[in-house]
């Protein structure tokens, strides 16, 4: 899902990804408890967009952990 308003998440670095996920994340409590619920919509969406980045970002880390512990496995085992 694509929101209009947001920038790239994808020029964001982790820190500031989570900062904004944290931030919204608030932001959408404060919106519930005063019964504004476009606006929570709104947050809602746009909470997707960061948590679907971060959550490709963390796939992509644990792709390269795993890569890298199937190599370090070969040299261990001795077929002879």
């Amino acid at each position: 899902m694509f929101h209009p308003l947001l920038a790239n998440p994808g020029k964001l670095k982790d820190k500031d990804l989570e900062e904004k996920i944290q931030d919204l994340s608030k932001k959408y409590h404060m919106a519930a408890r005063l019964g504004q619920g476009g606006m929570c919509q709104q947050i809602i969406m746009a909470l997707e967009v960061y948590k679907t980045e971060q959550q490709q970002r963390y796939k992509q880390t644990n792709k390269v952990m795993v890569n890298k512990q199937e190599k370090g496995l070969d040299d261990l085992i001795n077929v002879n």
